[in-house]
């Protein structure tokens, strides 16, 4: 990833020093002020340029403010580049990462703001500004520094890596409303669900909202993964509720076998409708809806449907319903805990609930939905590439 090292130089030298080199070895690419060069960009407008091309933001605070630069566009209200530089980042939203100087360790006097002009209230402001938005490290020595960074680095990492290893997601939208709750199966209808199955494009998972239980109707769900199966890439369907959290995965196939052993009804249909299948979206579906029509006596769908509801799912799906998944918190983002539980997956697709985060910045370097599932071979082979490239040997950085 490219990281931008954001801080006071002069008292934090060696600790800046350390970090670089950690970084480096990791094979990241690293952004700070040692890098920079003599050219005509000003100091400031360089810095927030690059806050703003970085993957990430690593803040580390010390007990000095820093120069306040002097411009009235950039800096109206007279902040220091640091300070400059992590509201850069907060508006950019970019993964932050925050160490703040143990206020126990021994650190030398001359490197106090607290024996300047201000008495120090600017870094204090600051200190509990940043220590309140976000879950900071706290270190004392420049290895104590880098270890933590490189730790908190290598977890940003993985993060990337499952949502990077996400299976590509669709949602059933506004258009399928009609459609699932139980409307005359008409041409207005139809587009509907024609127009989702197009969409759905490359997607392998398929998110629907169960709701209360009555917005899905059992009949509906059955047309809905037939038409999947036969059509799409898609390889598993989530249900959430209303708050969009989990409630259960399955199949398309599972959940087409299940309820034909539920309804006998939909067994009889379903067993003649393979023979001319076709892989045409309008003809296929068209199909479908023919035979559903022509079946409409026998199946007596207002007799037949049920509201799908997650107990239901789970008798007539059974042990290939799962109802588990990996829940991450907002606040942290993906750990080594929740590592060696999608790897140990005994299912290949793994679902995952990540909650948006109610910090100024997001836990992820990428943007990511609520509910994703992540492919379990993948991910364990990008963890293990990662892991090595970690440890590989590099030449020494000077």
């Amino acid at each position: 990833m490219k990281l931008y090292i954001s801080s006071t130089f002069m008292d934090l030298r060696e600790h800046r020093a350390s970090v670089d080199r950690a970084l480096r070895r990791m094979g990241h690419d690293v952004l700070g002020m040692e890098q920079y060069v003599a050219e005509g960009t000003a100091p400031l407008e360089k810095c927030l340029r690059d806050v703003r091309a970085s993957d990430a933001y690593v803040l580390i605070l010390g007990w000095r403010y820093g120069f306040i630069p002097r411009h009235p566009e950039l800096n109206a209200e007279c902040l220091s580049i640091t300070e400059l530089e992590y509201r850069e980042a907060v508006c950019q939203r970019k993964s932050i990462l925050v160490f703040l100087l143990d206020p126990d360790a021994p650190w030398p006097p001359s490197a106090f703001d607290a024996l300047g002009a201000d008495g120090g209230q600017n870094i204090l402001r600051f200190r509990s500004t940043v220590g309140a938005a976000h879950l900071s490290g706290i270190f004392r020595t420049p290895d104590d520094l880098a270890s933590q960074v490189a730790a908190g680095v290598s977890n940003l990492g993985l993060n990337r890596q499952m949502v990077e290893r996400g299976l590509e997601q669709a949602a059933a939208g506004p258009s399928m409303v009609p459609f699932l709750s139980g409307a005359e199966l008409h041409d207005t209808t139809v587009m509907g669900i024609r127009e989702m199955v197009s969409n759905a494009g490359t997607a392998r998972s398929l998110v629907l909202n169960l709701g209360a239980g009555n917005r899905w109707w059992s009949t509906r769900l059955y047309l809905l993964v037939t038409l999947l199966q036969t059509l799409t890439p898609v390889r598993q369907i989530v249900f959430s509720d209303d708050d969009e959290a989990f409630v259960a995965m399955a199949s398309p196939a599972a959940l087409r076998q299940g309820l034909c052993d539920a309804f006998p009804p939909l067994a009889a249909f379903d067993g003649p409708l393979h023979a001319d299948s076709t892989a045409d979206v309008e003809r296929e579906t068209d199909r479908v809806v023919a035979e559903w029509h022509k079946a409409a006596p026998a199946l007596d769908e207002p007799r037949l449907k049920v509201g799908v509801r997650p107990h239901l799912l789970s008798a007539w799906v059974g042990e290939r319903l799962v109802t588990r998944c990996i829940d991450v918190p907002p606040e942290t983002g993906l750990t080594m805990v929740h590592v060696q539980q999608i790897v140990e997956s005994l299912v290949s697709d793994v679902p995952v609930d990540w909650p948006a985060s109610s910090e100024p910045a997001a836990a992820s370097p990428f943007e990511h939905p609520r509910l994703m599932v992540v492919d379990r071979d993948a991910f364990a082979l990008a963890v293990a590439r990662q892991l090595v490239r970690a440890g590989v040997p590099r030449a020494p950085i000077r």
